[in-house]
């Protein structure tokens, strides 16, 4: 199973396949999302970075009710984004997969609505070993 995430959509490949409408960072005086070199090397505006990256299934974090995380910004679920050696990312990092009330983030890859149904399949993906390590793409 891999992930590959184009400034556009998250695609999942493997027992389960999937396209996932996706953006990462937050968008420009135009209101549009800016993928550029110059744009990625923007701590908290800017896109993820372009690169080699995992994910490992059981970090899944859910948010439940007693916490204190916003939901507006995170939604119910997030999974952390691992760099992978080699892969520059100008110095930044705290990269995650979430949702959240509005499309955006200060950098993770944001499925806004589409989170829920990631989560699920995600779990379906890995039942068979949820301690296994999925290589994440991002290309724009």
């Amino acid at each position: 199973m891999f992930l590959r995430f184009d400034g556009r959509f998250l695609s999942m490949s493997g027992q389960v396949s999937r396209i996932y409408a996706a953006v990462s960072g937050r968008t420009d005086s135009r209101g549009k999302f800016d993928y550029s070199s110059m744009r990625q090397r923007e701590e908290g505006v800017g896109p993820i970075p372009p690169g080699q990256y995992w994910i490992d299934p059981s970090q899944m974090w859910e948010n439940h009710w007693y916490n204190l995380a916003p939901r507006a910004a995170w939604g119910d679920h997030r999974i952390t984004i691992h760099v992978y050696p080699g892969t520059q990312t100008s110095g930044r990092g705290g990269f995650f997969i979430h949702g959240g009330t509005h499309a955006g983030s200060a950098g993770c890859i944001n499925l806004h609505a589409g989170m829920e149904t990631f989560v699920r399949d995600l779990k379906e993906a890995a039942t068979p070993s949820p301690d296994c390590y999925i290589p994440l793409t991002v290309r724009y």
